[in-house]
């Protein structure tokens, strides 16, 4: 019992030796608020083409320096360049072409780097008519270019196919 006293004594004293004012957060680069309803809009408008199957616009989302990673069950980790996302996203609207889709998106949260990068969190959803689909959480870094639009230049991605 005395061991046990002396213990909790004992930390006590650190706990509070050690306690001090908590730091400041570190001030923002970039109004927050300014950056996050700007990469909202770009998600606005970048879905608004998935759901068109708007290739072009789709594309135009994409840094040229663009790159997924993703986890694929059974695989791994695979790597993919702006150019095989491009084609992969033809393969889809092909699949899906005059079928019907639901698509459901939600920005998570979206984290301010500086005026012209962020980080933000999404979670989607489609579902075929039939009830299949897939749930995807992902992370992506978002950079403004020289033109004064956001891109996706990564994204890192988990799935779930239903």
């Amino acid at each position: 019992m005395f061991r046990l006293l002396t213990l909790v004594v004992l930390c006590s004293v650190l706990a509070m030796a050690g306690a001090q004012e908590p730091a400041a957060p570190p001030a923002p680069v970039a109004p927050a608020t300014d950056v996050a309803a700007e990469v909202n809009d770009f998600y606005a408008e970048y879905w608004k083409a998935w759901r068109e199957r708007d290739l072009a616009r789709v594309a135009e989302g994409l840094a040229a320096e663009f790159t997924l990673f993703t986890y694929v069950p059974g695989q791994g980790l695979a790597q993919v360049d702006r150019s095989r996302s491009v084609e992969s996203v033809r393969q889809f609207f092909q699949t899906v072409y005059g079928q019907e889709v639901r698509w459901s998106h939600s920005v998570l949260t979206v984290i301010p780097r500086s005026d012209t990068e962020a980080i933000a969190t999404l979670r989607n959803q489609f579902a075929w008519k039939d009830g299949r689909g897939e749930i995807e959480l992902s992370l992506e870094v978002l950079r403004k270019g020289a033109d004064g639009r956001w891109r996706l230049l990564r994204k890192w991605s988990e799935k779930h196919t239903y």
